[in-house]
C-alpha cells in the first residue's frame, strides 16, 4: 500500500527485470524498425526515447514497446509475454540484402523503474549525468556503475526507467537508489503494486488488451502512432480506421463494487457493451480495464458486469495513459 501511495506523492522503486530487452542491430535497423512499427524511426537520434506498436498485416496489436536508441543499435523494451515472440516475427521480415541483426539481452542487463513525482529529485541526488528530457534517454552512473536513463516511467505517470548493462552491479545500482531515496519518500513496490497501478493508469498490458482481437486506435495508443510516415505493417488498416472514424470501441477503466474476474460482459441499461480485460483490487478501490462499444464510452456512464449469477456495479472513466479521440496536434 505505501509503494502505491508513494508513486503518487513521492516515488517508489520497481524492479523490472523479467520484462523483454531486444537488441536490433545493422546498419539498416532504423530502416527496419520504421517499416515494422506505428512510430518513426527514419532520422531518430541516438538517445532518442520511442514508443511504438508492433502491428499485424490486419492491425491488430502484437505489442507496445520503448525503443532507446543507440549509435549503432536500438534497444527494445517489450512486454514479459512478448520477449520470444518479437525476435521470431521480426525475422520473418529480414531479407538477404538487410543488414539487420536481433538479439534477446534480457539475460544480460537489468531494467528498473522510478514512477512518481519526486523521481527527479531521487534520480538527481544518485545519478552523475544530468537528467534527460521527455523523450529522450542519457548514460552515465549510479554507485559507480554504468547506468542507462530513459525519460518516461511506462506508466504514463512521472518517471524513468534504467536499464543497468551485463556486467556492471545491478544491486550496488538498486542500493544506490534506495540510498539517494532517504529523505525523499523513496518505497520499494513489489509486482502486485505495478498491476494496481497499470490498471489504474490504464496502461494495455499484453495477453489482457494487447492481444491480436484488437487495433491500436481502439487500445487509445495515439501518442505510439504517425500518420505521416510512410508504409508499414498494418499501416493502411490503421489510416482507414483513423480517416473514417471506424473505431468500433475504446479502452475505459471501470471503478467496480467490487472484484470479478476478467472475461465477463460489462452491460449498459441490460444490453452488453463490451468485455472486462483486466482488474486489481488498489489502495483506492477496484478498478478494470475494459474495451467499451463507441456509442457507451463515456465517463460517468453506469455499467453492470456479469459475473456467473450476479452482477458488479461500476462506473466508466477516462484512464490517464490512453486516448478515446485523435489529439488536435497529430497531423
Amino acid at each position: 500500500m505505501r509503494a502505491f501511495h508513494a508513486a503518487f506523492d513521492a516515488s517508489a522503486l520497481f524492479d523490472l527485470s523479467h520484462w523483454g530487452r531486444l537488441r536490433v542491430g545493422g546498419r539498416d535497423c532504423l530502416r527496419f524498425l520504421h517499416n515494422m512499427t506505428t512510430a518513426a524511426f527514419e532520422g531518430a537520434r541516438p538517445g532518442d526515447v520511442i514508443e511504438a506498436v508492433v502491428l499485424t498485416a490486419k492491425a491488430r496489436m502484437i505489442d507496445l514497446v520503448t525503443a532507446v536508441v543507440a549509435g549503432e543499435h536500438v534497444g527494445l523494451i517489450t512486454s514479459p509475454e512478448r520477449r520470444a515472440v518479437l525476435p521470431e516475427w521480426f525475422r520473418r521480415f529480414i531479407f538477404f540484402n538487410d543488414d539487420v541483426r536481433i538479439a534477446d539481452v534480457s539475460e544480460q542487463s537489468r531494467l528498473f523503474a522510478l514512477v512518481g513525482p519526486r523521481s527527479d529529485e531521487v534520480l538527481s541526488a544518485a545519478f552523475t549525468a544530468e537528467l534527460p528530457d521527455a523523450g529522450r534517454s542519457a548514460m552515465g552512473h549510479v554507485a559507480g556503475e554504468p547506468v542507462l536513463v530513459a525519460a518516461g516511467s511506462g506508466l504514463g505517470a512521472p518517471g524513468y526507467r534504467l536499464l543497468v548493462p551485463g556486467g556492471a552491479n545491478a544491486g550496488a545500482v538498486w542500493d544506490g537508489l534506495l540510498e539517494a531515496g532517504v529523505g525523499r519518500g523513496l518505497v520499494v513496490g513489489e509486482e502486485g503494486v505495478w498491476e494496481q497501478l497499470r490498471v489504474w493508469y490504464g496502461r494495455p498490458a499484453a495477453d489482457r488488451e494487447i492481444t491480436e482481437e484488437y487495433n491500436p486506435l481502439e487500445a487509445g495508443l495515439w501518442h505510439a502512432i504517425r500518420f505521416d510516415k510512410g508504409c508499414y505493417i498494418g499501416q493502411e488498416v490503421v489510416a482507414r480506421l483513423d480517416t473514417y472514424r471506424k473505431i468500433k470501441q475504446h479502452l475505459m477503466r471501470v471503478e467496480l463494487e467490487r472484484s470479478v474476474p476478467p472475461g465477463n460482459e460489462v452491460m449498459v441499461a441490460g444490453e452488453p457493451v463490451g468485455q472486462l480485460t483486466s482488474v486489481a483490487q488498489t489502495p483506492l478501490g477496484t478498478f478494470g480495464l475494459a474495451y467499451i462499444h463507441r456509442e457507451a464510452a463515456q465517463p460517468g456512464v453506469e455499467v453492470l458486469v456479469r459475473a456467473e449469477d450476479t452482477a458488479v456495479a461500476g462506473r466508466l472513466e477516462d484512464p490517464r495513459f490512453v486516448r478515446r479521440e485523435r489529439p488536435p496536434e497529430l497531423p
